[in-house]
């Protein structure tokens, strides 16, 4: 299930570029503000909130949709490089037609892919309803007279830095330079394939030629005809974002200040989660909780068939949900409490990336 990066030692370290945009930040910026929970922001979000005016936060609120799980093309790549100005990426986007904005937009209503010019409106609009009424006029706008709505937009995001974000940038744009740098010579010096596993703890070799990335998503991406951009990011955690743009470098955004620990691999989650679905499970699961037990003591206090249990404990053991010692004759049988408590949080490592 995970994401495959293959390719990594046939990839020209050459190729690797790095960015510290403000407008790719700002997009990261804004993703947490619709969903600071997740990212551990709550406090920093009602901090910004409260500097903005309500008109702003009306706006904001109008296009919270767009900044989500589902990013624009314009949030998830760049054909500049080192350390751009916002002035210049705000500028390059203003004078693109309005249609290719737009269409930009509503990607996360179309599913369909970034280099994707065309747009199924059908779907579009009925994606658009599903988020209630006021979505569904600002969209309607989109496809039909995108000129205002895009140059509506494009206020908003200058709005934003001018109000909070562009002290915010110039607090960490060279700190995320550094970072880029740091990152593009380790791939020159150590190879791709290191420097792509020191980047989060999502990532981890696979064989000579390529690494795996822990996410719920099974694809296989060839790096060797292709090109990467770096881009570290202060607002990205918990996720490792890929942008696989047809034509386009594959845009890795990460933590600037490091991963997370060694994230579990989605079959390792799946065991877990089918060794407590089975019948009984969580009643064997409670029975060794406590002390260890064999499984003819369980059997016996809990009045279960002794071969079922017996299945029970090797399918929980396997998961690493219980552990097994042997005391002489007997093999005596152990809950790992970490291992279950480490299920909700794991999952949710593994959903985030």
């Amino acid at each position: 299930m995970p994401t495959v990066l293959a390719g990594v030692s046939r990839l020209d370290p050459e190729r690797v570029r790095h960015i510290a945009s403000p407008l790719i930040e700002l997009g990261s910026a804004l993703h947490v503000l619709a969903e600071p929970r997740h990212h551990g922001k709550t406090e920093w979000a009602e901090q910004v909130r409260a500097t903005m005016p309500p008109e702003l936060q009306r706006e904001l609120a109008a296009w919270t949709w767009t900044v989500r799980a589902v990013r624009a093309r314009f949030f998830a790549t760049s054909s500049a490089t080192g350390l751009p100005s916002w002035q210049d990426e705000l500028a390059v986007l203003r004078s693109r037609a309005p249609e290719d904005v737009a269409a930009e937009l509503v990607r996360p209503l179309r599913g369909r892919p970034l280099s994707t010019r065309t747009t199924d409106a059908d779907a579009v609009r009925r994606w658009a309803r599903s988020r209630g009424q006021a979505v569904a006029v600002l969209v309607e706008s989109l496809l039909t007279d995108p000129a205002d709505p895009v140059r509506r937009f494009l206020d908003l995001l200058d709005a934003c830095w001018q109000g909070w974000f562009g002290e915010l940038w110039a607090e960490s744009r060279d700190q995320l330079a550094a970072r880029g740098r740091q990152d593009r010579d380790r791939a020159v010096r150590d190879g791709l394939g290191v420097m792509l596993r020191s980047l989060d703890g999502s990532i981890a070799a696979r064989d000579p030629d390529s690494v795996v990335v822990q996410k719920v998503q099974n694809k296989r991406i060839d790096l060797a005809e292709r090109s990467i951009l770096l881009v570290p990011s202060n607002f990205i955690a918990p996720h490792l974002f890929l942008g696989e743009i047809p034509g386009e470098p594959l845009t890795v955004i990460y933590p600037a200040a490091g991963g997370a620990a060694e994230v579990p691999t989605a079959q390792a989650i799946r065991s877990r989660l089918e060794a407590l679905a089975g019948p009984d499970r969580l009643q064997i699961c409670r029975a060794v909780a406590s002390e260890p037990r064999t499984a003819g003591e369980i059997a016996t206090i809990w009045g279960l068939n002794p071969t079922q249990v017996t299945r029970h404990l090797r399918a929980l053991t396997r998961a690493g949900l219980v552990t097994a010692e042997r005391q002489g004759r007997f093999v005596a049988y152990r809950l790992d409490e970490d291992a279950v408590r480490s299920i909700g949080t794991d999952l949710l490592d593994l959903v985030m990336r």
